[in-house]
């Protein structure tokens, strides 16, 4: 009699059964419709935030790169100084090596006066000179 019943309506089975898939099938369909969405928004979200952070650190670079470049302008400028003193103090102490060397030259072309207290009496004459030295 079951069986009769079912035979006999098998049409209408069919289509509940059809149209409840139908409706499962939708109901699956609006979910993974809603969670892409939903996935999308925070993506986009993210995507914002990484491109503030992005503009953030090329502002930063930037920034850091003026620092650098004014740090090896400060360099080069003293560098150059730095050559000039050294250039300067070359120069002194060439012109102060040549002095010594006419000193030197003058003092070892003296005429001593011979014998002891003689030479003794020169050099404590030239003491202050000497002691230059």
């Amino acid at each position: 009699m079951l069986f009769a019943s079912l035979m006999q309506n098998w049409k209408l089975i069919a289509l509940v059964i059809l149209v409840t898939a139908v409706l499962v099938y939708r109901a699956v369909l609006v979910h993974q419709r809603d969670t892409a969405r939903a996935q999308v928004a925070a993506l986009t979200d993210a995507a914002a935030v990484l491109r503030a952070a992005n503009a953030s650190m090329a502002a930063a670079v930037t920034q850091q790169n003026q620092a650098v470049a004014a740090l090896q302008a400060k360099m080069k400028l003293t560098q150059d100084a730095a050559a000039v003193r050294e250039t300067e103090s070359a120069n002194r102490a060439s012109a102060a090596l040549a002095q010594e060397l006419a000193h030197s030259k003058a003092l070892s072309n003296a005429p001593i006066p011979a014998g002891c207290q003689a030479a003794i009496a020169w050099g404590n004459a030239q003491a202050p000179e000497l002691g230059r030295w």
